[in-house]
């Protein structure tokens, strides 16, 4: 057992190939695990390691990530100085492995080989930048000397100008030639090179694969409904957000311990989100001509980047059917505080701050804060697409990107690039929370609306 999953049966590949070449990027996408080490430097993988993906406790592929090839045409001249038939070159191999000075001699064709030799197919890596070597073909040759079953990937890493002449060398020494690559590879790609595998594997093996390919295709539909339950739940929780005045900390004031609330939601959102897609390095980050702090949904003086500008407000507004005075509510005795108080920030009404087009960052006082029992909700009609939107942009870019990538994720959408149609929806749905009109009904509509959302980015991606 491996974690706890059954290993009986299991697919077992090693990918193997020239160092930086792109091996633990491929590990690292098909088995959706960005611990896995990468880097442009030669040599980031000095051993091998094996990982795996497991589903419903049972492992159903291991990948072993391995050195990449050093002394290739030295190995190969080892294997040739005996004349053996074809039936015997695995067994010439294994008379290499066997030798104890091959491991201080060669510890990298070692490490790569005895996993293979132990019973695993092989997946061998390569790009197209360059000609092809003649330490490329002992690779390859060294590798069709062990009689596994195998195949070769064209990672276009550093550009395809000598593919051609790749593909015609490689299909002479593999089963199967695939292009992949593990930096943007989206499902499809992902199960067409498993599709392949499956070609290579024996008949057991060719069982897990299947229900690795069946597990990928249920999950992704899965995810769509999970994730539009979770983010309907989550924009209804932070538009009705209030807290109690009563049990503020010692010297904290209400609009920032709502300030603190509401970052914290999306933070803990976001951090769920990434622990179901398998993520646990992940940081996100803002752009570089962003300011410090745009990462936090309640830094209101960059909500133009997401919600909607002072016209278009004004005219959502008036399509809702929202009377100006009733979008903002600052009183004292128990009335809830908006956006004014949060951003200790705008006075009068929603038309008097689109006329003036006042940015939600700007400091007024706001009189009988003390007083307030209860704290929120925020009832600025820009918070609706503000959340929404950040929600959405950061479950597609998630959902858009492989294991294999080691940048921040950086959020980009903006809430102005949906219709009217749908603003003054999301405004509409907002008022009707706030106003406890909201329905069994009006949730399926929101869950309706954003798999529509989603699902739209996601073709988009694919494409």
């Amino acid at each position: 057992m491996v974690g706890g999953a059954m290993i009986a049966d299991a697919a077992h590949f090693c990918v193997v190939g020239h160092p930086n070449k792109g091996k633990s990027s491929i590990v690292s996408t098909l088995t959706e695990n960005d611990s896995i080490q990468i880097g442009v430097e030669s040599g980031t993988t000095r051993q091998a390691d094996s990982f795996s993906f497991i589903a419903d406790n049972r492992l159903l592929l291991a990948l072993t990530d391995t050195p990449g090839f050093q002394r290739a045409r030295q190995v190969l001249a080892w294997l040739q100085q005996q004349t053996v038939a074809p039936h015997e070159r695995a067994a010439r191999v294994r008379a290499f492995l066997d030798v104890a000075e091959h491991r201080q001699a060669f510890p990298d064709e070692v490490a790569l080989l005895t996993p293979v030799m132990q019973g695993a197919g092989i997946i061998y890596v390569t790009d197209a930048s360059g000609p092809v070597s003649a330490s490329d073909l002992a690779e390859m040759e060294i590798l069709r000397w062990t009689g596994q079953p195998r195949m070769a990937v064209i990672n276009p890493m550093a550009g395809s100008t000598h593919q051609d002449e790749w593909r015609q060398t490689l299909n002479q020494y593999f089963q199967w030639v695939r292009v992949f690559d593990p930096m943007s590879a989206q499902l499809d790609s992902r199960l067409q090179l498993l599709r392949a595998m499956n070609e290579l594997a024996d008949p057991a093996q060719q069982r897990a694969l299947k229900r690795l390919i069946q597990h990928l295709e249920t999950r992704e539909s899965g995810r769509l409904s999970q994730f539009a339950q979770q983010l309907a739940a989550y924009w209804c929780g932070q538009i009705t957000l209030t807290l109690d005045a009563a049990r503020l900390q010692s010297g904290q004031s209400p609009e920032e311990a709502l300030q603190q609330s509401l970052n914290k939601a999306e933070e803990s959102r976001f951090q769920q989100w990434m622990q179901q897609c398998g993520y646990s390095r992940l940081e996100l980050e803002t752009q570089l001509n962003w300011v410090k702090g745009f990462n936090q949904l309640m830094d209101t003086e960059q909500w133009s980047f997401w919600g909607l500008k002072s016209k278009e407000l004004m005219v959502v507004s008036a399509a809702t059917g929202a009377a100006a005075g009733s979008l903002f509510d600052v009183g004292t005795g128990g009335s809830s505080l908006l956006l004014g108080a949060i951003t200790g920030g705008i006075l009068g009404t929603a038309g008097g701050w689109l006329v003036s087009q006042q940015q939600p960052g700007s400091r007024l006082s706001i009189p009988g804060i003390k007083k307030q029992h209860k704290i929120g909700p925020v009832k600025h009609p820009n918070f609706p697409f503000v959340v929404m939107a950040r929600s959405l942009s950061f479950l597609n870019l998630l959902w858009s990107r492989t294991h294999a990538q080691r940048d921040a994720l950086q959020l980009e959408v903006k809430a102005s690039t949906w219709s009217q149609a749908e603003q003054v929806r999301l405004l509409r749905w907002a008022k009707q929370l706030q106003s406890d009109k909201w329905s069994d009904k009006s949730q399926q509509a929101l869950e309706a609306w954003i798999v529509a959302q989603l699902s739209e980015n996601t073709d988009q991606s694919a494409e």
